[in-house]
């Protein structure tokens, strides 16, 4: 599945991870979520009020796009769940140590990212 970033990038890290977090917002709507670490809820009862707030302004982002954009994203929240918990341990450690760089280390990251897609030669 290729996604959009925000300034236009196909399957930037960035925008697979935000359509991650719509995904789980949607199914925390419906149904308890496996355990995914101790910082996410198993469903809605226990999330706080700005969780519950974040989650549904999710929700109805998600709800405002078009049916083939909502399941594509459903379908990368069901490859995602499928993940042994080792795997998903490991993606979210990548994304913590990628939301601690700075913008300008974000943007060369996201740079030489595409390009490794594209089959460039990797920079250093």
């Amino acid at each position: 599945m290729r996604t959009k970033s925000r300034r236009g990038g196909e399957g930037s890290v960035a925008a697979a991870v935000a359509a991650l977090a719509v995904s789980a917002a949607v199914l925390l709507m419906d149904r308890p979520v496996a355990a995914a670490g101790p910082w996410l809820a198993q469903n809605w009862p226990e999330l706080g009020p700005k969780e519950r707030y974040d989650t549904m302004q999710n929700y109805w982002q998600h709800k405002q796009l078009p049916p083939d954009r909502q399941q594509d994203i459903q379908q990368h929240y069901e490859r995602w769940r499928n993940l042994p918990p080792d795997e998903r341990d490991r993606v979210r450690q990548n994304y913590q140590r990628f939301k601690q760089l700075t913008p300008a280390e974000q943007q060369r990251f996201e740079r030489k990212y595409q390009k490794w897609r594209q089959g460039g030669p990797p920079q250093q």
